[in-house]
């Protein structure tokens, strides 16, 4: 018989493989002399964990799931299933000393009345982690918490409660709680008292889980003698409003388990207000930090506006406040408005946020825009020489913050010039090539390029040895990793990629932060935008296609919006009482489970676009924004099995249904979607519905029945 493990480990891994490689690695040394077992559970990583986990570490036992199950129900996965005398809980991003279990295993031994325990936690820093203790929260220790007291006032025994940042972080001490990071609990007092509460998705399920042996009658005990190191991802910080609205919403949910029913309402309404304001604060403060340059740009296209008000108002008979409030403010309200819908349409925010090039090319455009203002409609004749006086100075207070801001960035030295000048950036490709790139890239150590890695287009086990080349993971994952990575700016090597496939990718990628380039072969004919940026030899090729760009989604929304109103406004007195008459024969057919959520239309018995209740139906639909005027065809049995998951939701007419009959192999539905989308616009939409109408080709489904 196999000797019974005396540890059972349990690691809940999600997209941090190379973390996970150095915990496992840790953690067999530190164990080599005790029987273990280690369960790793897999929350549906995107970057290559499961089968890296396979090859790396075949005697882990690994568990997989399909959907991201959250911290306290992957644990309960393996938790049903361990055999050890002691169960270990910890985090994929920890490193254990060599003598962390021995100690701690002696501890248990001298204090048989404790039932869970934790080491000292340091940061990657060196700084120890105060996370690694709490208090049980109370009504009252929640809310210092929530509202920012405990980090204020860390040494006082009322505010620094939830971390008992009070306490001797280098003495032993028994606490109410520990941290779900690192927490070591006998086997037999964890079947007493039950597993991880499963509705808490992430946080708060370590401390319910404390709460509860503390209740059982056992001891949970602090011991510095050992320690370990935690490397907390980007996605834990504390300014991260994901973090805050998972964290306080755990909170809450702690709260109303166990305090809610004896709590005054007053205090459970502070409660509410002290999470809702910190939640608040985070989103300003991110908001701010996102946005600086137009936040900026704004402020100072108003202040010279309002200077050039104070000039010319000075000339004629001094400024006066009242004039300013009369119509003066107008200018400003204009001016802004198409400064702003000049600058998104041309992508200066956030693609090109510091390019003086940019900044001045709409500059001129809204100056001039504001200017035939003046000129053709009298009542802003007045402000012609604010507009003048205006043209010159602002974009010359643009450029000015700009010079300084890149006058200070000093590199990587800096943590505001990364966050501002540099991008997140990943190369996706195959091969020697994609390898070769990487390197030249790094090598030339320009602080545009933040570059974390490649993404392959197939799964290569030997790549990332052979190359020497951090793989983040498949290219099939790549709306995943952006979101993970928070990638900036994906970079496609097209020699090993296709122009469909380059672009659709980019349609799916729904992150209107994130740029496009390629790196073209030499003998292949350049397409996208005529922007190209030489890094050495290598020619960086913007690319671009029209529907992704956010003004001219914005303007795809308004028209569907605009139009159906007008449609149904016109059609109400007719279609509603059809509607009513025919209610009871009326149901919802989900149509299309797409990338966005299911796309729901109504059908009256079986669906035929000919009858007219169904199409005023349809209408309705594109008001909604599940469909539109013009997009992608209604996938159906009888149609081609082709229809990609392009962003643009299906239409009562587009490109594709126009040319149904020439649609012969998936290839010739591809042609057509790719040419949409790298030249949509309001004006390409209202062609294709005017020959729709013309073609009648208007509620064209392919599969559905037409007589």
């Amino acid at each position: 018989m196999a000797e019974r493990p005396q540890i059972s480990v349990v690691i809940v891994n999600y997209n941090v493989k190379e973390y996970l490689e150095q915990a496992l690695i840790s953690l067999k040394r530190a164990l080599r002399t005790i029987p273990h077992e280690i369960f790793v559970v897999d929350n549906a990583s995107v970057d290559g964990s499961v089968p890296y986990l396979n090859k790396r570490f075949p005697e882990v036992q690994l568990i997989e799931s399909p959907v991201n199950l959250g911290f306290a129900r992957a644990n309960n996965l393996a938790l049903k299933r361990v055999q050890g005398e002691y169960v270990v809980i910890i985090n994929p991003d920890t490193v254990v000393q060599e003598d962390t279990f021995t100690c701690l295993l002696e501890f248990f031994r001298r204090h048989p009345d404790a039932g869970a325990a934790t080491c000292k936690i340091i940061n990657p820093d060196g700084t120890f982690s105060v996370d690694c203790r709490h208090s049980v929260p109370t009504p009252m220790i929640a809310f210092w918490k929530v509202v920012g007291l405990s980090r204020l006032f860390p040494k006082s025994r009322i505010f620094g409660q939830y971390n008992l940042t009070y306490l001797d972080p280098d003495e032993t001490y028994t606490v109410p709680a520990i941290s779900g990071s690192f927490m070591m609990i006998k086997k037999k007092v964890l079947d007493e008292v039950g597993y991880f509460d499963e509705q808490f998705f992430m946080y708060c399920e370590d401390i319910d889980l404390c709460h509860r042996i503390n209740q059982a009658g056992h001891k949970i005990y602090y011991v510095p003698n050992t320690q370990i190191i935690h490397y907390k991802g980007e996605s834990t910080k504390k300014n991260n409003i994901d973090y805050v609205v998972t964290f306080n919403k755990a909170l809450y949910q702690f709260f109303q388990k166990y305090y809610a029913q004896r709590t005054v309402f007053f205090i459970r309404w502070l409660i509410v207000l002290g999470i809702v304001l910190r939640g608040v604060f985070v989103y300003i403060k991110n908001f701010v930090q996102e946005h600086f340059p137009l936040l900026v740009d704004g402020a100072l296209l108003n202040l010279v506006i309002l200077f050039s008000f104070y000039v010319r108002m000075q000339f004629k008979h001094g400024f006066r406040w009242e004039d300013f409030f009369a119509g003066y403010w107008v200018i400003h309200a204009i001016s802004t408005a198409i400064f702003l819908s000049t600058a998104f349409y041309l992508q200066v925010y956030p693609h090109h946020r510091f390019s003086v090039q940019e900044i001045i090319k709409t500059n001129i455009i809204t100056f001039l825009l504001l200017a035939a203002l003046t000129f053709f409609l009298k009542q802003f004749a007045f402000s012609r020489m604010v507009v003048l006086i205006a043209a010159v100075l602002s974009p010359l207070a643009m450029i000015s913050w700009r010079a300084i801001l890149k006058r200070f960035y000093s590199g990587d030295r800096s943590a505001w010039g990364r966050d501002w000048f540099s991008k997140p950036t990943v190369l996706v490709g195959e091969g020697q090539g994609v390898a070769s790139l990487y390197h030249r890239i790094r090598d030339m150590r320009d602080p545009g390029y933040e570059l974390l890695g490649v993404i392959l287009v197939k799964d290569s086990d030997e790549f990332q040895h052979r190359h020497d080349v951090p793989v983040l993971g498949k290219l099939d994952h790549l709306n995943g990793l952006i979101r993970i990575h928070r990638i900036r700016q994906v970079i496609f090597a097209t020699d090993v990629l296709s122009y469909e496939q380059i672009l659709g990718t980019m349609s799916r990628i729904r992150d209107a932060r994130v740029e496009f380039k390629m790196v073209p072969s030499s003998s292949e004919f350049m397409i996208g935008k005529s922007t190209i940026e030489r890094l050495d030899d290598y020619p960086f090729l913007e690319i671009d296609y029209a529907i992704g760009r956010p003004f001219n989604r914005f303007v795809k929304r308004s028209f569907d919006v605009g139009l159906s109103a007008l449609v149904l406004l016109m059609t109400l007195p007719v279609g509603l009482p059809i509607l009513l008459l025919r209610m009871n024969r009326l149901r919802r057919v989900e149509i299309d489970p797409g990338p966005e959520g299911r796309r729901v239309i109504h059908q009256v018995d079986e669906f035929n676009p000919r009858r007219w209740i169904n199409r005023w139906l349809l209408i309705w639909e594109i008001l909604r924004g599940k469909l539109s005027f013009v997009g992608s065809p209604f996938p159906a049995e009888t149609t081609l099995a082709m229809h990609p998951e392009y962003w643009y939701r299906p239409g009562i007419t587009g490109l594709v249904q126009l040319n149904w009959e020439k649609v012969q192999i998936p290839e010739d539905m591809e042609r057509y979607h790719l040419f949409y989308m790298k030249n949509q616009s309001l004006l390409l939409d209202v062609e294709i519905l005017l020959k729709a109408l013309f073609l009648k080709r208007l509620f064209f489904f392919p599969g559905c029945r037409q007589q």
